[in-house]
C-alpha cells in the first residue's frame, strides 16, 4: 500500500545496475565440471586414499627400477623393557596402543614365571605398563600381591593362563567391554582342555572374564585381535588346531563371542617350504592399513633340540619376521626383497615326482631368498640382546610419520631350555624392544641410478597428488598420461616441477598450474621418472577451495 511509483522506478534501476553491473558472460573455469559414466571409465581402476607398491595393484610397468623391501631400524636404547620384577621371570608377549583420549601408551605384556603345570603350560599373567613418549616405560603397582605388597599384574587366569592379547575398541557402546581380551587357557592345566577365551575391561586393568568361556578352538600364542572398520566385525589372527600347529588361522565375529570356523591362510604341505625355509609360522599379528592389510610373520626356522651343526647355528632353532601382505584379509602373499613371492612361484620350473636332485640344486638360491625375505631380522648372533628370537605379536603403531613396532626379542634360541637347565637359564633372557619404519616405507621403488616406474590406467577425484619419497641427492619427475597412452597437454615432464628433497608429503606441481583438478576424473595413468631415489606411495587429496559465480 505504501509503495509509490517513485519506489518502483528506483527498484527497477537498481535491478538494471545489477544486471549490468554482473551481468558479464561467464564461462565455467576448464575441467571444473566432467562426465563420467561406466564408457568413460571403462577399464581404469577407481581409486581412494593412499596407493602402495607392495604388490603390483598400481602398477603397470617397471624400468630400470625395482621394489625393494625395507627394514625397520631398531631404537637405540632397546630393551625398553625387561623383567625386573619378583613376580617376573621372562617376557612373552605383548601388545600396545596409544591412548588417545588419556594421551598415554599403555601396554599389556605376560611375564613368564618360568614354572610349568601339569607337565605342559607355562603359568602366565598380564602385566601392565605406561609411558608418554612411547620409549620410557614405568610398571604402576596397582593390584595386591604377596602379603601387604602390589604389583603389576592385571589379570591372572587359573589355573593356567597362555598369551593374551589387548586391545581398545572403537565400536564399543558399552565402557564396560571397551578393552578387549583373547587368550589362551588350560583349565585342568594341561593340552587336554586348552582353549581360547575371552575378557573384558572398562579401562585396561579391571577384568571381567566372558560368562560363555571357551570361545575359540585352542591357540597357544597371543591372538591377535581387532575391529575391523571395512568389514564391520571383529578379526582375529590365531594359529590352527587343536591339536596345536604352527600354522595361521583367521576367525571373525559380530559380537567378540561367537565366532567363526577357522580359515587357515598358509600352508607347510608345500615341500619346498620345508626344504629351502625349514620354516613354521609362529604368529601373525595383522595391521589394518590405508585399505589394506600388513602382517608380521615371525618365521621359526630349524626347529630342533639336538646339538645344532656348526655350519647352522647362524640360523636353526632361531626367529625372524617376514612381512605379509593382503587386499582382503584373506588371500596374503609374502613378501620378498624385490616384492611379493605367490606360492605358484615356489614350483616354478620344478617336477617334484620326477626330479630327484631339486634339494640339492636349489638349496643355495633359497636359503638366498629366505635371508633377503627378513623384514626383521634377528640381532648379531651370540652378540645382540635379540640375536636369538624376533617375535611380533601385535599390530604396530602409526605414530606421526612413522610406523612403531614393538617386539619381544630373545637372547638365546627357540629351546634353549632344552639345552640347559630351565630354571638356571641364563642365555635366554626376553625384552620388549622398538624398532621404527618411515610412514609407507615397507617396500619402495628405488632407482639406483635412472628408471620409470608406470602406473596401470586410474580415475581419482581430487585437485593433488601427494608423493612420499626419498629424492635427496636426485629427482623424481612425472608425467600424466592419458587412456591412450598419450601425455596429456600441461602435464608432460617437462612441466613437472622436480622432487629433489625427502620428505612423506610431497605435492606435485605441473608448471602453469595451481593444481591438478584438469586430470581428475577421467582414466590416466602417471609415469615416474626416479633417479636415484626411492618412491613409496602416492595418494589423491583435495586441497583447494574451487567455488565460482555464476556463469552462462
Amino acid at each position: 500500500n505504501h509503495f509509490t511509483a517513485g519506489m518502483l522506478i528506483a527498484a527497477v534501476a537498481l535491478l538494471l545496475t545489477g544486471s549490468m553491473v554482473s551481468g558479464k558472460s561467464l564461462k565455467a573455469p576448464p575441467g571444473l565440471f566432467k562426465d563420467l559414466n561406466d564408457e568413460i571409465v571403462a577399464d581404469a581402476i577407481i581409486i581412494n586414499g593412499k596407493q602402495l607398491f607392495i604388490d603390483d595393484y598400481i602398477i603397470e610397468e617397471l624400468k630400470g627400477t625395482k621394489k625393494v623391501l625395507n627394514q625397520p631400524v631398531k631404537h637405540p636404547k632397546n630393551p625398553l623393557v625387561v623383567p625386573d620384577k619378583p613376580w617376573e621371570g621372562k617376557v612373552i608377549t605383548n601388545s600396545v596402543i596409544y591412548d588417545k583420549e588419556e594421551g598415554i601408551y599403555k601396554m599389556w605384556y605376560t611375564p613368564h614365571s618360568g614354572e610349568w603345570v601339569g607337565g605342559y603350560c607355562p603359568t602366565h599373567w598380564v602385566g601392565y605398563a605406561t609411558s608418554k613418549d612411547g620409549i620410557n616405560w614405568r610398571k604402576p603397582l596397582i593390584t595386591p600381591w604377596k602379603g601387604n605388597t602390589k604389583s603389576n599384574i592385571v589379570f591372572s587366569g587359573k589355573p593356567a593362563l597362555n598369551c593374551a592379547g589387548v586391545f581398545k575398541d572403537p565400536a564399543e557402546t558399552d565402557p564396560k567391554r571397551r578393552y578387549k581380551m583373547l587368550y589362551s587357557y588350560y583349565p585342568d592345566g594341561t593340552a587336554k582342555t586348552a582353549s581360547t577365551n575371552a575378557a573384558y575391561s572398562p579401562d585396561g586393568i579391571h577384568w571381567t572374564e566372558e560368562p560363555e568361556n571357551p570361545l575359540i578352538p585352542f591357540s597357544d600364542v597371543q591372538p591377535c585381535a581387532f575391529w575391523d572398520a571395512s568389514r564391520g566385525r571383529y578379526v582375529a589372527y590365531l594359529r590352527y588346531g587343536p591339536p596345536n600347529t604352527r600354522i595361521i588361522s583367521r576367525i571373525e565375529s559380530e559380537d567378540f563371542v561367537h565366532w567363526s570356523p577357522k580359515v587357515s591362510l598358509f600352508s607347510l604341505n608345500n615341500p619346498l617350504e620345508w626344504a629351502f625355509f625349514q620354516a613354521s609360522h609362529y604368529a601373525m599379528p595383522v595391521l589394518p592399513y590405508e585399505g589394506v592389510y600388513i602382517g608380521f610373520l615371525p618365521v621359526y626356522q630349524g626347529e630342533t633340540i639336538k646339538p645344532i651343526p656348526e655350519e647352522d647355528k647362524a640360523w636353526r632353532d632361531k626367529v625372524r619376521v617376514q612381512l605379509t601382505f593382503s587386499r582382503d584379509g584373506l588371500t596374503w602373499l609374502r613378501i620378498g626383497k624385490y616384492g611379493p613371492i605367490p606360492t605358484t612361484k615356489l614350483y616354478t620350473g620344478i617336477d617334484l615326482t620326477t626330479d630327484k636332485e631339486w634339494k640339492t640344486r636349489l638349496r643355495p638360491h633359497w636359503r638366498k631368498v629366505c635371508d633377503e625375505a627378513t623384514f626383521l631380522p634377528y640381532g648379531e648372533h651370540g652378540k645382540d640382546w635379540d640375536w636369538g628370537m624376533i617375535l611380533l605379536w601385535d599390530a604396530p603403531l602409526v605414530v606421526g610419520d612413522e610406523i612403531w613396532i614393538y617386539y619381544v626379542g630373545a637372547r638365546g634360541r627357540h629351546f634353549a631350555w632344552s639345552r640347559t637347565p630351565f630354571h638356571k637359564d641364563k642365555i635366554k633372557k626376553k625384552g620388549i624392544g622398538l624398532a621404527t619404519l618411515r610412514l609407507d616405507g615397507f617396500v619402495s621403488i628405488d632407482a639406483v641410478a635412472a628408471g620409470t616406474m608406470t602406473t596401470k590406467k586410474f580415475v581419482f577425484i581430487g585437485d593433488t597428488l601427494e608423493i612420499n619419497a626419498n629424492a635427496k641427492g636426485g629427482s623424481i619427475i612425472v608425467e600424466a598420461l592419458d587412456a591412450d597412452g598419450k601425455v596429456i597437454e600441461g602435464f608432460s615432464k617437462e612441466d613437472c616441477t622436480a622432487i629433489t628433497t625427502d620428505s612423506v608429503r610431497h605435492m606435485l606441481k605441473w608448471k602453469g598450474k595451481k593444481d591438478c583438478h584438469l586430470i581428475q576424473a577421467r582414466p590416466i595413468s602417471l609415469r615416474f621418472h626416479l633417479k636415484k631415489a626411492k618412491l613409496y606411495s602416492f595418494t589423491p587429496r583435495i586441497r583447494h577451495k574451487h567455488y565460482v559465480q555464476s556463469y552462462d
